[in-house]
């Protein structure tokens, strides 16, 4: 009889050991993401607006602000654990932070284009000799951008071409409507919206494509998902779901426009599903893995250092800006 009350006993401390481990879940916590309105931030709508799964006790908080230097400081502070954010203020806080924020993904290609009144006959950089251009961004990556690609095609800026920059993306729209300007560089869904208004405004150069001629192929890398790297260390079957999760939403969108388009309104990331949807192919939104675009994003680095070092937070990002866990 002894013997069975021992079996029974160690039997039900067993019971109770199996049913602690059971009911030893992962700590709640919520995950919180930033975004920027616009083309950055787009390809995070369908997660937004259905929800997405990173496991058991996880939730996820989305804010989406208008500009970059409103994620900076939560990113530094650890309070946002990722955020979409343009590529060479990822470099910027890779610096700041000394590698604690890591590229999780790129997320977006080149959003920038020439656009020009059909009787400019512009169709190709080197068409832009002897014209005056109207742009914003100045002191900024566009400036980069289009300066490094001019000189790529044997033009110097403002010697071979007038650059006149204005404040706002805004303004280059305002001056094409009105006529007082015919050419300009503009970014999504600030194209979609000028095209869209004024028939005789046509694409002439997508910028990404002159980037992919002038640098043998590279890629023009605008924007990427950054990550707080003690965070992914600490959770990382939680940042792989995410990415799993911003993989599918970006598919979905692209194979989609219309029912992406509605979602990037009900996330509240643009406010015109029209505009949206037309913009959506012209974004280049796609999603790249960390080390799969560590190649492009250094030859996009050192042209961004070479016109001004601060761009990219002093110097270029070390290896470990490519990988978690290192």
């Amino acid at each position: 009889m002894k013997r069975w009350i021992v079996m029974a006993i160690a039997v039900v401390g067993l019971v109770f050991m199996m049913t602690g481990c059971q009911t030893e879940t992962a700590q709640p916590q919520t995950v919180k993401v930033g975004t920027l309105a616009g083309p950055t931030g787009m390809g995070m709508a369908e997660m937004m607006v259905d929800g997405v799964d990173l496991g058991e006790n996880v939730t996820t908080e989305f804010t989406i602000v208008g500009a970059p230097d409103q994620l900076t400081a939560s990113l530094i502070s650890g309070e946002l654990q990722m955020a979409a954010v343009p590529t060479n203020l990822a470099a910027v806080l890779y610096n700041k932070t000394e590698g604690q924020i890591a590229l999780g993904s790129v997320n977006t290609l080149g959003v920038l284009y020439i656009v020009a009144d059909e009787a400019e006959g512009i169709a190709s950089i080197a068409d832009l000799k002897g014209k005056t251009i109207l742009a914003s961004g100045q002191g900024s990556t566009p400036e980069y951008v289009l300066n490094y690609l001019l000189q790529q095609n044997g033009l110097t800026p403002g010697v071979d071409v007038t650059i006149n920059y204005v404040s706002e993306h805004s303004e280059v729209v305002t001056a094409l409507a009105a006529g007082t300007a015919t050419v300009a560089m503009l970014p999504e869904p600030f194209v979609t919206t000028i095209t869209s208004k004024k028939a005789n405004i046509k694409v002439a150069v997508d910028m990404t494509d002159a980037w992919a001629q002038a640098g043998d192929g590279s890629q023009l890398q605008m924007s990427a998902l950054v990550v707080n790297r003690e965070w992914a260390t600490a959770n990382p079957d939680v940042f792989a779901a995410f990415l799993e999760a911003y993989e599918k939403s970006i598919n979905d969108l692209n194979q989609d426009p219309m029912q992406g388009a509605q979602d990037i309104v009900a996330a509240g990331i643009m406010a015109d599903a029209t505009v949206a949807q037309a913009a959506i192919p012209n974004c280049n939104i796609v999603f790249i893995p960390a080390a799969d675009a560590q190649d492009s994003l250094t030859d996009y680095y050192n042209v961004l250092y070479g016109f001004d070092p601060k761009s990219v937070g002093g110097s270029l990002p070390g290896e470990d800006f490519y990988s978690i866990g290192q």
